[in-house]
């Protein structure tokens, strides 16, 4: 009786320290980074939160999947925003034209295309060996014109980048934008940006997203759901993860958070950088048209009007095989698939070991009373 109660105790001393190794912290508490500033407000301080957690944004995206053929090496990213701050030893060596960024959102938009895995694991740019070529198109606080943004294209198309993410955007249309637009897309360049931007309460079409051959990209929260549920009439090309986004920003190489459109911009355009490493041969709109057919697709795979064609894929974009000549359906999407949305692991492991952990203990807790008391009365094994 007591060597069984002893083997008890010892399980449940056991099970307590194979609990108690299972991940069950919650993520530490990172600065936020918004897409301006207010007219008096200081600029971006350093953040001092670092943590090895891998983003829940790279845990669905998973773009180490396509890594083994590509990290976006000989692609330059053009990012049209605040100014891109190298300081983060993630950016470090990867930006062209890098300098101040008192938002910081450009820096972070950065990382999330190219940033270099962090030592131990953790967040890493969707494609890492990627450049970048800061094209500062704000304001100290962040805001811009249709002149601004239409000068940024032209500049990043003239320095050679074959990736264009505008990140900032105008609610107007201006014929001098769409003039600049339309010259990127003919020469060849992949122009991604959000789809919409708030004004006021309500979320209006943004500029450049909503001129033809721009590809317009709509946020998605943890749980998978659109971030914005109210779209009318904004044209929506692909969705990708854009709320409660880790990523680093100016003045070291410590973690912010951030949200929008143009976060999930960043990661369709690491991926298009990828696609490009991977497949120079590609114009600018094929590139394009691979991104949307590659998508995980809504349900009932036909477009979305909040997920335009589906969950943008790394892996698939890279390596899935299109049919040649025109575009595909959307209703017959590529047969590479994303993983499941959720990575529940460390949970249903912990669940797992309780479950079996609690059947060993009662099992043996029985035997401690049955098996004295079937041996008084005479029982033997065999």
């Amino acid at each position: 009786m007591r060597s069984a109660l002893r083997w008890t105790a010892v399980l449940c001393v056991a099970v307590t320290l194979v609990l108690g190794a299972a991940p069950a912290s919650a993520a530490p508490e990172m600065p936020p980074i918004t897409q301006s500033l207010n007219e008096n407000q200081a600029c971006r301080t350093a953040s001092t939160v670092d943590t090895n957690d891998p983003p829940w944004a790279q845990a669905r995206l998973r773009p180490e999947r396509a890594w083994t053929h590509t990290d976006g090496s000989g692609v330059t990213v053009a990012v049209l925003d605040t100014g891109v701050d190298a300081t983060s030893p993630a950016l470090s060596g990867k930006v062209q034209g890098a300098g101040k960024d008192c938002v910081g959102h450009g820096t972070f938009v950065a990382g999330i295309v190219a940033a270099a895995p962090r030592p131990g694991g953790g967040f890493s740019g969707i494609a890492p060996g990627a450049r970048v070529l800061s094209v500062p198109v704000t304001d100290r606080t962040g805001g811009t014109t249709a002149p601004s943004l239409a000068t940024g294209i032209r500049t990043a198309l003239a320095a050679g980048a074959r990736i264009v993410q505008v990140s900032a955007a105008v609610v107007e249309p201006s014929p001098e934008l769409a003039d600049a637009v339309a010259g990127a897309v003919a020469a060849g360049a992949v122009i991604v940006a959000p789809a919409a931007v708030a004004a006021g309460r309500k979320p209006v079409a943004a500029y450049p997203a909503a001129y033809p051959g721009v590809v317009s990209v709509a946020a998605l929260t943890p749980q998978g759901a659109p971030m914005r549920t109210d779209l009318p009439g904004i044209r929506v090309d692909l969705a990708a993860p854009g709320a409660a986004i880790t990523g680093p920003g100016p003045g070291g190489p410590g973690l912010f958070t951030a949200s929008g459109d143009a976060v999930a911009a960043a990661m369709v355009s690491g991926t298009a950088a990828l696609v490009r490493s991977y497949r120079p041969a590609l114009s600018g709109p094929e590139t394009a048209r691979r991104l949307k057919e590659t998508a995980y697709p809504p349900a009932g795979g036909i477009p979305d009007p909040l997920l335009g064609n589906g969950v943008v894929d790394p892996a698939a974009a890279v390596t899935a095989e299109l049919p040649s000549g025109a575009a595909t359906s959307a209703a017959a999407p590529a047969a590479v698939r994303m993983p499941a949305p959720a990575e529940r692991g460390p949970e249903v492991l912990a669940g797992i070991v309780a479950a079996v952990a609690g059947t060993i203990i009662a099992l043996v807790a029985i035997g401690a009373v049955v098996l004295p008391r079937a041996r008084r009365r005479g029982w033997r094994a065999g």
